[in-house]
């Protein structure tokens, strides 16, 4: 939009709002879709003419902005038409996956059982992903529009046209914030899509203040604006690296932090896959025996399906959580035919479904997160899976894995936050283990 191509950012729009199935990121190019009809009803944005009712009615914009609008509605109907034939090839039926999802975060108070955050949890979660660029991005349209108020000069139609340029880039971002912030429960991810617009705020933010300084600076010494423009621009772009250079340090001590303290999961199901073995044993006949991990609370770190090995699936055992639980796909994956086999429920409101859950004595490997050590005084916390394991009378078990996870309950804020180099003695560990039952 920013080179002008009005025309593919509309048609990656579409593409973003009915090929990925995520509805509501319509909301992030309503701007795009004014500003192109804006420019294809009333020619070059550089027109400086006055706008009236009756420039608006004539034959020729009526003309141009209907046909603007009827291209893109046929590119909505093809995109839309390509997703129908492959959703139809894996359900087996016409469905809508974005009217099924907008009607189910519409009605409200399912995704409540996940988690209710107050506003300052996207508060907390911008700085530590964007730190300062955060902070940039989010008041650059204040700033965008007190350049608008004070811009003056020769040169003001021109400064004005591409400041609006920038606030219909922008403002998608606060309508975003608009729609995702009141809503009780949050996720970081829901603030994902605003992010690159974030990073462009903050370019425009750190453009715009840089350029009215080098101008105040001019006028204290009665230089001419225009002298050595180029001289300018390097000395922007310096004091513009110099500016970001913290922002960029906290960034790779934040993202070190993460690799360190809360990568654990990912390890220990990488083990997993190529350490535990797996294979039938010589007297077992043709076909395997499935093999279930189990996991309690720890059921929302589980990665992906493809850190397990083959014959092997994750499976859960009764913990303090209440919300219904995912289920692994049939052998039809998302066909009708699944309907016949299936053996777990499903719900629209997220309650707990009671067939998600195995008995400890049907699992062979469990994980779980481990207190490996307490302070003065306190009494270590017995984990679910741990007791199930007490409890059972059918084997043994053994613990073949274990990694560091980060105890935020006894390490500082600042070494939660970013990976500092000294102090070490002063972050706690958890033990993030995996057992294997030994019959």
């Amino acid at each position: 939009q920013l080179r002008g191509k009005d025309a593919r950012s509309i048609f990656w729009g579409l593409v973003a709002v009915l090929a990925v199935g995520w509805p509501f990121c319509a909301a992030l190019f309503v701007t795009t879709g004014f500003w192109a009809v804006w420019k294809k009803g009333f020619g070059d944005e550089n027109n400086d003419a006055p706008l009236s009712f009756s420039s608006i009615i004539q034959p020729s914009v009526l003309f141009r902005i209907a046909s603007l609008l009827g291209r893109t509605a046929l590119h909505a109907i093809f995109i839309q038409f390509i997703v129908m034939v492959i959703d139809y090839q894996h359900y087996g039926q016409i469905v809508s996956p974005i009217l099924n999802i907008f009607i189910y975060n519409t009605k409200g108070g399912g995704d409540e059982l996940y988690g209710v955050e107050p506003t300052s949890y996207y508060v907390k979660n911008l700085l530590l992903n964007l730190n300062l660029v955060a902070l940039w991005g989010l008041i650059s349209l204040p700033i965008l529009l007190l350049r608008l108020a004070i811009s003056g000069g020769e040169e003001r139609a021109r400064t004005n046209r591409m400041l609006w340029k920038k606030i219909t880039i922008l403002l998608p971002m606060y309508i975003w914030l608009a729609i995702v912030v009141p809503r009780p429960h949050k996720e970081e991810r829901f603030l994902f899509p605003i992010y690159p617009m974030l990073c462009v705020g903050a370019a425009i933010t750190i453009d715009e203040v840089l350029s009215e300084v080098l101008r105040l600076v001019d006028t204290w010494m009665q230089r001419t604006p225009n002298n050595a423009v180029a001289g300018k621009m390097r000395l922007k772009l310096i004091l513009g690296m110099i500016i970001l250079l913290p922002s960029a340090l906290v960034s790779m001590s934040r993202a070190a932090a993460l690799t360190t303290n809360y990568a654990s999961p990912l390890a220990m199901y990488e083990h997993l896959f190529y350490n535990v073995d797996v294979a039938p044993s010589s007297n077992s006949g043709a076909s395997q025996t499935k093999k279930y991990v189990c996991t309690g609370g720890e059921w929302y770190r589980f990665p992906s399906s493809f850190h397990l090995p083959p014959n092997v699936e994750l499976a859960f055992l009764k913990s303090s959580f209440s919300g219904q639980l995912p289920q692994p796909f049939t052998i039809h994956g998302s066909k009708e035919e699944s309907l016949a086999i299936q053996q777990g429920k499903f719900n629209d409101d997220n309650k707990e479904e009671i067939d998600r859950y195995l008995t400890i004595e049907q699992c062979s490997y469990v994980v779980e997160l481990i207190d490996t050590a307490k302070m003065d005084g306190e009494e270590l916390r017995v984990p679910e899976c741990i007791e199930y394991m007490n409890s059972d009378k059918t084997g043994q078990w053994k613990e073949v894995a274990s990694y560091n996870f980060l105890d935020i309950d006894k390490t500082s804020a600042l070494n939660r936050i970013l990976y500092l180099p000294w102090g070490r003695e002063k972050v706690f560990y958890k033990g993030y283990a995996m057992f294997e039952r030994v019959d």
